[in-house]
């Protein structure tokens, strides 16, 4: 007896068809359709794949470096897309809200981060219940692969420490003078102590260069007091030299080249510190009706760079308005007077974006630029999603509906397949962008 399967009756099984003429299906022909599907659109799980070897030693170290190795997306070692992705089109966004990518076990406290490796499949959270917990993201299970509890930190910031493809480190921080560093092969927890030379109190707040832009020793750049910015090489553990602006450091963030360090704060400016060059300022950008900067963030390719601002705007800006990029500038940092350390420069936006009318706390582009997540965690259900470049911010999503509770942190998978957000409640909600592959390929 043959069985088949009519795949026109019911709405979901038309996405099977190839043509007008698939009607009834074959079960054979019904079941290879149904595995190609499920595994284009899950596609590091397991049942969909006959044969493979699933053999594990079942240490937790074992498993992240099998994660390590063996993610869903398709990057290159220097952890830039290998694939070129759609263009995003812009007005509506489609999401479908999939298992929170923590579920296997939430936090009990304020997420205050939470990140997607460059591989696409490993992810961590960490908060004030002083744990780090990594998983593995599928979008159908998301199971937890190890956890590590620091006593003396309630974690504020997590991050792979470099984020490429060969990474293998955690770096974590807090309200003290030390941080920590997580070797994830080794699983090895090393404590590095206080900042030679320097009186900073708290390392709560860091970011760091990623991988394509500095090779062989990345830097890490602390947020401290009085606009004082500790840079720390992290294969030394060592401070390998400071800069200094004018008022308070709020934020920070490495140009995509990791040539440039942008910082910003209570004085309503951008500082341009060419790293290159013994870490001069070479520019100093006014956001344009800030009084204090919140958030900063660049895209990976340069093309924007986006402040948020105590009153709830958001200016986004073309990478080039900044004169120090231009490439016909080339010769820029032999005008600037190092006597004064800045040239002051006031650009106007591309856009000025007003959905948030609370202070700005997280920005982050994802990897093609193409959308900007924006967020305030002082009132309920604030978070928007820009499409770039026509700046516009996307009126169907997240709707009224849309739980998302006081958001803290957000990321987006490497190849934007995926948007994580983490909440007050300790939750990080996960969902699907149906426009973008999540392990690397475009959606049919």
């Amino acid at each position: 007896m043959t069985t088949t399967v009519n795949v026109t009756r019911v709405a979901r099984l038309r996405k099977l068809r190839t043509g007008e003429a698939d009607v009834n299906l074959d079960g054979n022909v019904y079941q290879a359709r149904v595995r190609k599907q499920h595994k284009r659109i899950h596609q590091r799980t397991d049942w969909a794949t006959v044969g493979e070897d699933q053999k594990g030693d079942g240490k937790e170290t074992t498993a992240l470096t099998h994660l390590l190795k063996e993610g869903g997306a398709l990057v290159d070692e220097d952890g830039g897309l290998a694939s070129e992705g759609r263009t995003l089109p812009q007005g509506s966004l489609e999401a479908t809200r999939v298992r929170d990518a923590n579920a296997a076990e939430p936090s009990n406290a304020v997420l205050r981060s939470v990140e997607f490796h460059a591989n696409g499949a490993l992810f961590l959270t960490a908060g004030l219940d002083k744990t780090l917990r990594l998983f593995d993201i599928d979008g159908t299970n998301n199971p937890k692969t190890s956890s590590v509890f620091f006593d003396d930190l309630p974690i504020h910031k997590a991050t792979f420490s470099n984020n490429g493809m060969r990474d293998a480190t955690v770096l974590l921080s807090g309200r003290r003078k030390y941080f920590y560093v997580y070797d994830l092969h080794k699983g090895a927890v090393e404590r590095v102590a206080p900042l030679i030379g320097r009186g900073e109190k708290s390392l709560e707040s860091f970011v760091c260069q990623r991988q394509g832009a500095v090779h062989n020793d990345p830097i890490v750049a602390f947020l401290g007091a009085d606009g004082h910015v500790p840079l720390v090489s992290l294969r030394s553990k060592s401070c390998v030299g400071s800069v200094k602006m004018n008022g308070t450091c709020r934020s920070a963030s490495f140009s995509g080249d990791g040539n440039y360090l942008l910082t910003a704060g209570g004085d309503g400016g951008t500082y341009l510190w060419d790293l290159r060059n013994q870490n001069r300022c070479v520019e100093r950008v006014v956001d344009d009706g800030a009084l204090t900067v919140t958030a900063l963030a660049n895209s990976p390719s340069g093309a924007h760079c986006a402040m948020g601002s105590d009153a709830g705007v958001v200016n986004v800006y073309k990478g080039d308005a900044f004169k120090t990029f231009r490439k016909d500038n080339a010769d820029v940092n032999k005008n600037i007077d190092q006597n004064t350390m800045q040239r002051s420069t006031r650009i106007t936006p591309e856009k000025a974006l007003m959905s948030l009318t609370t202070s700005v706390d997280n920005l982050s582009f994802n990897g093609d630029g193409q959308m900007l997540a924006m967020s305030s965690r002082l009132k309920r259900d604030a978070l928007r999603i820009v499409h770039l470049p026509s700046c516009t911010v996307f009126s169907n999503w997240p709707s009224s509906k849309t739980p998302l509770h006081y958001v803290w942190c957000t990321a987006f998978s490497p190849t934007g397949g995926y948007l994580a957000v983490g909440n007050a409640r300790g939750r990080a909600l996960l969902y699907r962008i149906h426009a973008y592959g999540t392990g690397g390929k475009e959606e049919e």
